[in-house]
């Protein structure tokens, strides 16, 4: 059921247009990810859904009774009060109700045989019941802990909170409420990531609709059902999760650049024919008639998606084998030990993510190795032919008074301005931006900047400290990219639990100042958390036993045994062909679709391009199983050899 719209949304200001014609509906169990670049007016369709801005045009419509909740809106929380009581002050209604069931039955125990109080207590306590009368000071609970209030924090007043505190406490609230519609504006910001993998599970059971603004991928990987792009004033949205936004997005941008291309062959061939056969009488009227057509042709664009941030990562020469060897290593400062007794190793090729909450010692573990700080205890083991080089968080390598043209001449003197000019603009700086001091310069901006003195350098190890923070996704996305690209080794300290996944084959979880090693990527760390927080190790694991094969040339069959063996095997054979032919077919049929939707009248129509993506995607799906089926039928096949 739909429970909101927005109706031809558009918003200006001054003489700019931050969008319009956006139009969108919310159903009620609706998981959407609104995503965009910074600056194309996210946070501010959302505030004009809450009603909070006015819409330049348009409307947005919510349905009687759907209460919309906003992080921004639901933060005023009172100061005077605990935790605890704020929190159950959410429950008021509930409380009275608990409260009258009390006074009803101190009545009852006076009047025993009054029906009609029995009638009233039966009735009040099936709606208290039915209400939640009886669970929800355990999801109260269960809450606070989850955005890590621990039980001894409860009876603190919110005044003595820090502003962080605050903001997630206000975020409990808002949970414990359940408005029908939830708007998040970038909710990961001030999460750790253990906070996340809890909130993400309990919203995919949230009783509402949800959407979410956010830069972080994972988040969107694991709850949206649909991505709703906000990007060159236009809002478009795509199914499914954010990877397969992702690789919808992509094919678009391949067909309409496929499309485009092929127009401009076209629009060329009849600009030179006008020109060859304008000026002859025998043919000047066919020129002038398809100079009139050209005229009126709808000319499609190139997809603007191309103009990304290009990075590339390379070494001068190879590494060692062991890159970098830590024994029982203790770091900190001299009031303080950060991390105590860790030890690992990394080879050439790893890429290593250091995780853990804030203020644990991750940074500081990198500026030990960058020989920044002494190490407190244990040793530190460099491997052969090692250049190292750093990206840190703080982004404090850069020099606020240089140009950002300077930056790069004054590190490599001998290299061309052309080259210089050229190579930042592959970073997206501007003529302008080459101009500014890097004190002039945004967040995103010096992230950036930073990256390109890094890839100039050319080492064979990389340190990287947060490389995420301050990019957008678009930026996000070239960099992981070009960091599974790079041909050296990589130790990064991230709280990006998307590009963690992509890019680490190993983890060193840092907590109460020890560490341990988890061999793979975020997804495997979660599940062996998983684990270990059911109370399992890995000799209590239950993997399944890998299938004996037997020789069966050496096994005296019975007759009965081997006529059965045979059946399955040609079963099995037939299997094997109808999936190939399937495949076959379903891969002419995406063919033809693509070629159908590279068609210019096709590639510049939503209306029709639409119907043909979503056959296309339904396809994909098929043909995605049928491979999967042949796969199996044919390793099936192999027990028979």
């Amino acid at each position: 059921m739909i429970i909101a719209q927005g109706h031809s949304l558009e918003k200006q200001f001054g003489t700019t247009t931050l969008f319009k014609d956006v139009n969108f509906s919310i159903d009620s169990n609706a998981r959407i990810g609104l995503v965009g670049p910074n600056g194309v007016g996210k946070t501010t369709l959302l505030k004009i859904m809450m009603g909070l801005e006015e819409a330049t045009k348009g409307e947005f419509i919510v349905n009687r009774g759907i209460k919309v909740g906003y992080i921004a809106q639901e933060n005023a929380l009172s100061d005077d009060k605990s935790i605890w009581d704020e929190m159950n002050n959410v429950f008021a209604p509930l409380i009275a109700k608990s409260n009258k069931l009390i006074h009803l039955q101190e009545q009852i125990a006076d009047h025993p045989e009054n029906e009609e109080l029995l009638k009233q207590y039966d009735q009040l306590q099936f709606d208290f019941e039915q209400a939640g009368g009886y669970t929800y000071q355990a999801e109260i609970k269960s809450i606070l802990n989850g955005f890590k209030f621990p039980e001894a924090t409860w009876t603190k007043q919110i005044s003595s909170l820090s502003g962080g505190e605050k903001t997630r406490l206000a975020f409990v609230k808002l949970l414990l409420q359940k408005p029908p519609l939830l708007l998040l504006d970038e909710p990961t910001n001030y999460l750790d990531m253990d906070t996340l993998d809890w909130l993400e599970s309990f919203l995919k059971t949230y009783p509402g609709a949800i959407l979410v603004v956010s830069h972080d991928q994972y988040f969107l990987d694991h709850l949206a059902t649909q991505i709703y792009e906000l990007q060159f004033g236009k809002l478009t949205a795509f199914k499914g999760n954010y990877s397969a936004y992702q690789a919808e997005r992509e094919l678009r941008d391949r067909q309409q650049e496929a499309a485009y291309e092929k127009q401009q062959e076209e629009i060329k061939r009849e600009e030179e024919f006008i020109q060859k056969n304008l000026m002859r009488a025998s043919t000047t009227n066919r020129a002038q008639s398809r100079r009139k057509k050209l005229e009126k042709l709808e000319r499609i664009d190139p997809p603007k998606h191309s103009s990304k941030v290009k990075i590339h990562f390379s070494s001068d020469h190879p590494s060692g084998k062991e890159v970098l060897i830590l024994k029982d290593l203790t770091v900190g400062y001299p009031d303080k030990n950060m991390i105590e007794n860790i030890s690992f190793q990394v080879n050439k090729g790893d890429r290593v993510a250091i995780i853990g909450p804030n203020g644990i010692g991750k940074s500081t573990l990198l500026k030990t190795i960058m020989k920044q700080l002494t190490p407190k205890d244990g040793n530190i083991k460099y491997g052969a032919s090692l250049d190292i080089g750093y990206y840190d968080q703080e982004l404090q390598r850069l020099d606020p008074s240089q140009t950002v043209l300077d930056t790069i001449w004054n590190r490599h003197k001998t290299m061309p301005e052309r080259e210089v000019r050229s190579i930042l603009a592959s970073f997206l700086f501007t003529a302008k931006d080459i101009d500014k001091t890097v004190g002039q310069l945004s967040g995103g901006q010096k992230a950036r900047l930073t990256l390109t003195v890094l890839s100039l350098e050319h080492n064979n190890f990389l340190l990287m400290d947060e490389p995420t923070n301050h990019l957008d996704i678009e930026a996000k996305e070239v960099l992981e990219a070009a960091l599974q690209d790079y041909d050296g080794t990589i130790l990064f300290v991230s709280h990006d639990r998307y590009f963690i996944n992509k890019l680490a084959n190993k983890i060193v979880s840092v907590r109460n100042k020890h560490a341990k090693i988890y061999e793979g990527n975020y997804s495997y760390y979660f599940d062996e958390k998983a684990k270990e927080a059911a109370g399992l190790t890995p000799s209590q694991d239950a993997p399944e036993e890998a299938p004996v094969k037997e020789n069966v040339s050496q096994q005296k069959l019975s007759y009965q045994q081997q006529k059965q063996r045979d059946s399955q095997k040609r079963k099995l054979e037939r299997a094997v062909e109808t999936a190939e032919k399937q495949i076959s077919e379903y891969e002419q049929e995406i063919e033809r679709i693509q070629t159908e939707m590279a068609k210019p009248e096709i590639a510049t129509n939503f209306d029709k391009l639409g119907p043909l993506q979503e056959e296309l995607s339904e396809i994909q799906s098929k043909l995605d199983q049928t491979n999967n089926d042949w796969e199996e039928a044919m390793l099936a096949l192999d027990d028979f050899e």
